[in-house]
């Protein structure tokens, strides 16, 4: 794997990552220059995050001379690159969290906070919808970089031969994506530790669903704690499609759905992937 691309110190780059009037941006990194760079310098960014993937690749001469234009610009930018998979929509979607909460942006409804702009027209089509769904749940505007003459080929381009040109920035409208209850979520957490799949009688164990209340109130009785599990489950399933039952019994299976294991990247506990 190269080493990632020196950044400028932070002493000489401006506001720090938390700042709620810093000018930050996301570009994920393929092909492209132009399409990265001319964003940052029309908007003076203070801060981008490179998205480029966690192993070597034919971007990786792109990314560098994204860095190089940035490194020249009249006034500091603070250049990050992030290693994440481009083509993996868990991945993409961990490291945009962790950007997100290492620039304290994750109230998509906080005031005087300035959004994260995030560059969907660049990358991969995973990153397309990552950065679009990110911006939906916290608070960012996804853009698209419009270009009236591009290069087009069937082999791996050199940075040499990239002259896109840069024809206008459209903002990308999004609608808010709303996070499910707390006690959702730690249904879809309890069967991802335990695999992806439980039978009912052991996710009500792993949620605590059968212990005895805080004050010390007798333990529910097994139909109360089913009852329990019955009105976490039903949203989870009928309403998100984010789990699976097998039969409506107490002995059937509770299995973790592909959108569900999603859910979890954007909305679980686990910790992200560390920014520099």
């Amino acid at each position: 794997m190269p080493a990632a691309p020196r950044r400028r110190p932070a002493s000489a780059a401006g506001p720090p990552p938390g700042d709620p009037r810093a000018r930050v941006h996301v570009a994920p990194v393929g092909f492209e220059v132009e399409r990265i760079t001319e964003p940052l310098f029309r908007e003076r960014a203070d801060r981008v995050y490179l998205l480029t993937r966690a192993e070597r690749d034919a971007a990786g001469p792109f990314v560098a001379e994204v860095v190089r234009r940035l490194e020249r610009a009249p006034w500091p930018i603070d250049v990050r690159v992030v290693r994440t998979e481009l083509w993996d929509v868990f991945g993409a979607l961990g490291s945009l969290r962790a950007i997100f909460e290492a620039e304290r942006r994750t109230d998509r409804h906080a005031s005087h906070v300035l959004p994260i702009r995030v560059n969907v027209s660049t990358g991969t089509k995973i990153t397309a919808i990552a950065g679009t769904l990110a911006c939906m749940l916290w608070k960012g505007e996804p853009y698209y970089v419009q270009v009236s003459r591009a290069w087009y080929s069937d082999r791996a381009p050199k940075v040499s031969t990239v002259r896109d040109v840069v024809d206008r920035v459209d903002a990308v409208g999004v609608y808010e994506l709303r996070a499910p209850a707390p006690d959702l979520v730690a249904v879809l957490e309890a069967l991802a530790r335990r695999g992806g799949a439980l039978r009912k009688r052991e996710l009500i164990r792993e949620l605590g669903l059968d212990r005895t209340g805080p004050g010390g109130e007798p333990a529910p009785s097994p139909q109360a704690q089913h009852g329990r599990l019955r009105r976490r489950l039903e949203p989870l399933e009928y309403r998100w499609g984010f789990v699976r039952s097998e039969s409506p019994g107490p002995r059937a299976r509770v299995e973790l759905t592909e959108q569900g294991r999603l859910a979890l990247a954007l909305f679980g506990q686990a910790p992200g992937p560390r920014i520099p």
